[in-house]
């Protein structure tokens, strides 16, 4: 299997053996996995965090080649697009708070009506 990692890994089996290490100098360089390490729970995480890549076509095979932490945070996670807040929430005062210009005028004189 053909991969693509960001961060460095040592997978090993149920019995602790190591099946396959990731060193610093195969970091951002494709290289050939065993296909035992897809069982192994270290590989699942990795690829669910974007740490490693496995190419699906042609296309992101050269993307992946030209910059490979194009994507990638400095650990090497992927980053994800973050969901956009609703700003009119915050704009709004909560009903039967007082606005500053209310606070800010002596008892007895009315604020100018907006």
């Amino acid at each position: 299997m053909l991969i693509l990692s960001r961060v460095c890994a040592e997978f090993t089996d149920r019995n602790g053996a190591v099946i396959h290490r990731i060193t610093p100098a195969m970091t951002g360089l494709f290289h050939d996995a065993p296909e035992a390490i897809r069982g192994s729970l270290l590989f699942q995480m990795l690829v669910e965090d974007g740490s490693i890549k496995m190419p699906e076509d042609a296309r992101k095979d050269r993307n992946l080649e030209q910059d490979p932490m194009a994507g990638a945070d400095a650990s090497g996670r992927e980053i994800k697009p973050e969901k956009e807040q609703k700003p009119e929430a915050a704009a709004k005062p909560a009903k039967g708070t007082k606005t500053v210009r209310e606070e800010t005028k002596p008892a007895g004189e009315k604020a100018p009506k907006a």
